[in-house]
């Protein structure tokens, strides 16, 4: 991202866009929040006979737990200086978007042990100069190795039933990281990769997690800063090619009209984009409801803006980097910030998220809430940092950050590894992975789901 496109964006003129359901109707609806939908909800109030025998996942890094590790085979495998030695799932050294090696992982796996099941990637695989590669149990192959670490769905023991990746939107194949080897399957991909290989449904016996839409979100940010770049120097080129004596400061004036107009523009089809990215999710969720599927727990979203990645902008998104200047924080209060925008879009998605899911038989846990109360009361979760990334940044990735790769320069150590909420700009530690498998236990219980 450009800087200059965010020196004053005209945030104010797009937000009536924000957070209303779907179907065009002109009168905005009630809005839905996260207890109305629980209320309404149709769920299950009791939990299914025998227990959960499968946790079923869908989503991208947030609950992606190995489904790239053939990307970290590659880096610290055989042949390189490192040498560390594959021996199954979880790969030690990365695989994971969080500080790898550690006792816990990502929280879906937290959540498995806690229910007394097993749970791993439905597919590993990423891309290559020659092709997409994958792993099987005798290395990689070229061929999708479904369920590779896991029992055959025809067995009936089958645990390859995480299948969020890494960079996945909820539609649209084009994830991030997509162009760089990224698998970044969708949603609708990954449901229908679900229905093709367990039969074409569900059953009672399954907890489903549905946790994406931030991909979209960070598309849409990324598309704000390129529309509007492009209109403001398209708009100067032309007044320059009419009028090559043009003063700097009519120059300046162009440049801020068409800054204005392009911003409020592109700021509104954002919105729009994620909301309907939001309706799709949202479609998939009735899908699985419609196939058997009878505890469906949906999360909305963090708000993004308190992240690393959200406090940096837009330093940290500059093309060039940009070094920000000591002690400088992006406000997310402050409507001329990307961060703003970056937490509007969250609440757009969520607010039609909510919308759509009320009166269906799904609940809600309150991601948005959770990351707040993390950011406001760090101390109440046991965390001492709540803005630097523990990972060393020249992993480039909390994919390939593991325990003996720590920001030492911003004081991270193995020592306080239990109490850094962020491994990179954007993904939890294990202790953050751990505050939100407890969330998640905490409200099964009062759904009735599991035993107090």
């Amino acid at each position: 991202m450009q800087r200059r496109v965010w020196i004053a964006l005209a945030l104010a003129s797009a937000l009536g866009l924000a957070g209303c359901g779907g179907g065009g109707n002109p009168s905005p609806p009630s809005l839905a929040t996260v207890s109305s939908v629980n209320a309404a909800s149709t769920a299950p109030s009791a939990p299914p006979a025998g227990g959960f025998k499968q946790i079923v996942a869908f989503g991208d890094s947030l609950s992606d737990d190995g489904a790239y590790t053939l990307a970290a085979l590659s880096v610290y495998g055989p042949g390189t200086a490192s040498n560390i030695a594959f021996t199954g799932l979880p790969y030690p050294a990365g695989g994971q978007f969080t500080v790898n090696g550690a006792p816990t992982g990502n929280w879906t796996n937290v959540l498995a042990k806690s229910l007394n099941i097993g749970l791993t990637p439905n597919l590993i695989g990423y891309g290559t100069p020659s092709g997409v590669m994958y792993l099987g149990t005798t290395g990689p192959t070229p061929n999708p190795a479904f369920c590779a670490f896991s029992a055959p769905p025809s067995s009936g023991q089958a645990n390859c039933t995480n299948f969020a990746q890494g960079g996945s939107m909820v539609s649209n194949a084009n994830g991030i990281g997509h162009s760089g080897g990224a698998l970044t399957l969708p949603v609708t991909a990954q449901v229908q990769n679900y229905l093709n290989q367990f039969g074409g449904s569900f059953n009672a016996n399954q907890l489903v997690t549905v946790l994406a839409g931030n991909n979209d979100i960070f598309a849409a940010l990324g598309t704000v800063s390129a529309t509007v770049t492009q209109a403001v120097t398209q708009a100067v080129t032309t007044a320059l090619q009419q009028n090559p004596n043009l003063t700097q400061a009519q120059i300046a004036a162009i440049q801020a009209s068409a800054q204005h107009d392009a911003t409020t523009a592109a700021v509104a089809a954002a919105q729009t984009s994620v909301a309907q990215a939001a309706d799709a999710l949202a479609a998939q969720v009735s899908l699985m409801t419609s196939k058997g599927a009878k505890y469906v727990l949906v999360y909305t979203l963090p708000d993004s803006s308190l992240t690393p990645f959200g406090r940096g902008l837009p330093y940290t998104a500059a093309t060039p980097p940009q070094t920000p200047p000591a002690g400088y924080v992006c406000d997310n209060t402050v409507t001329s910030t990307p961060c703003y925008l970056l937490s509007n879009l969250v609440q757009v998605f969520n607010q039609r998220l909510l919308n759509d899911l009320q009166g269906q038989p799904v609940k809600v846990l309150d991601g948005y809430g959770l990351l707040n109360q993390e950011i406001a009361n760090p101390a109440q979760f046991g965390l001492s940092n709540v803005t630097t990334p523990w990972c060393n940044p020249a992993t480039t990735s909390s994919l390939l950050c593991n325990v003996n790769t720590p920001y030492a320069a911003a004081g991270a150590s193995q020592a306080n590894l239990g109490s850094w909420l962020f491994a990179d700009a954007v993904h939890p530690t294990p202790a953050g992975y751990q505050i939100i498998a407890n969330a998640t236990l905490q409200a099964m219980k009062g759904f009735g789901w599991i035993s107090q």
